[in-house]
């Protein structure tokens, strides 16, 4: 498939999109998760920077949703069920970097962008990108430093890692379990370009580990669970190998924190509709992990404009990351989580019914529904910050 180049707006506002600094990323394939479905999720880390969401159409007629800062995704989704994050990877040798070239550079926010808008399927993504990045149309450059990418790609049925820098890139299926990476390359290939340090290195594989570790605590009979997902991006990282976990509290003020996650369930036979987007628009441990079915016609304005992530920021910078609310939290996202599931199987034997009207009507109803209640939680937290300070 052909990709073509971005517009020079588009590029200043990639170029200005510094990618995460310590985020944690990983897929579950279907045999491995208790509903059978692919799952996928990105913890963001970043300093502070305002957070929005919506759906957007491509060029092409397909819808795709993403969730993201500056207008661009950090994690995206499109109706075809492809779903993709990236992560920062191994800091790389300029050796192949060609500083004269004047062609537009794709940035993580451009690699996103084209995969859900131009790709039908993971094998698809995979090959559009191999295509930007060996073709030397991908560069990230922080300051004097060359850093990488680490990409994951799926669909309902397939999974890829890939590694990317200038000229480089290399893809692996994922074919069974679960695939965890943070901010180290780890396929072959990349050893002949990496200059990453070793304390760099082995912080990134530790962090792996004990994302490894969370998710695998909160398995059921053998399986990888939603809710173990959603316990994984909240697991507050500590100072000693054994604890770098997930999630970095902060504030405004932070040089790095986790700022938001999306966790993408992708569905097999009805992607457009039934696939669902659990999206933290805000730091996890001070927001709800909200069901957004792909049939919802458009994000409310507040998560569109960046006032439903300001709740959860007041509510750390007042709280901290050790609160009491997070209960409250918990127990409301496991009663849409159950309402959400008895909803998708209704709407999917409307759908087999030739009834798509009808089920886009409830998946959108029981979203506005889950939407109203998470809201007034939030605006709850939100008031009791601002009764602390």
């Amino acid at each position: 498939m052909k990709i073509g180049f971005v517009s020079t707006a588009l590029a200043v506002l990639a170029a200005a999109a510094c990618p995460a600094r310590a985020c944690t990323s990983w897929v579950i394939l279907p045999e491995a998760s208790r509903s059978g479905n692919m799952i996928i999720q990105k913890v963001l880390d970043n300093p502070y920077s305002p957070l929005d969401a919506d759906f957007r159409v491509a060029p092409n007629g397909w819808r795709w949703l993403r969730i993201g800062r500056y207008g661009g995704p950090s994690v995206a989704i499109n109706e075809k069920g492809v779903a993709i994050t990236t992560n920062t990877g191994d800091h790389w040798s300029p050796a192949a970097r060609k500083l004269d070239d004047e062609r537009h550079w794709f940035d993580s926010f451009g690699l996103e962008w084209q995969v859900v808008k131009n790709c039908a399927t993971a094998e698809e993504g995979v090959e559009a990108l191999k295509n930007l990045a060996r073709n030397g149309l991908f560069n990230y450059s922080r300051g004097r430093s060359n850093m990488g990418t680490n990409v994951l790609v799926a669909d309902a049925k397939r999974a890829f890692a890939l590694e990317l820098a200038t000229g480089y890139c290399e893809a692996a299926e994922l074919t069974c379990g679960m695939h965890v990476i943070a901010n180290a390359w780890r396929l072959p290939g990349g050893e002949s370009i990496s200059i990453s340090s070793m304390t760099d290195t082995i912080t990134n594989r530790t962090r792996d580990a004990c994302a490894r570790k969370a998710l695998q605590e909160g398995m059921i009979d053998g399986k990888y669970t939603l809710r173990g997902c959603f316990a994984a991006s909240r697991m507050v990282r500590g100072r000693k190998y054994a604890e770098r976990y997930v999630f970095v509290p902060g504030s405004r003020k932070a040089r790095n924190m986790s700022l938001l996650s999306g966790c993408f369930e992708i569905d097999a036979e009805f992607p457009a509709c039934l696939s669902c987007a659990y999206t933290a628009l805000g730091p996890p441990r001070h927001t709800v992990f909200l069901p957004i079915p792909m049939a919802v016609r458009q994000l409310p304005d507040k998560m569109r404009d960046g006032r439903w992530a300001q709740m959860a920021f007041d509510h750390q910078e007042a709280f901290g990351p050790e609160h009491g609310d997070l209960r409250k939290i918990v127990e409301l996202e496991d009663r849409f989580l159950t309402e959400f599931a008895a909803t998708r199987e209704e709407a999917r034997r409307l759908l087999k019914a030739g009834k798509k009207d009808e089920a886009v009507k409830l998946l959108n109803n029981t979203f506005e529904r889950h939407y109203a209640e998470a809201d007034a939680v939030l605006t709850e937290l939100q008031r009791s910050a601002q009764a602390k300070r």
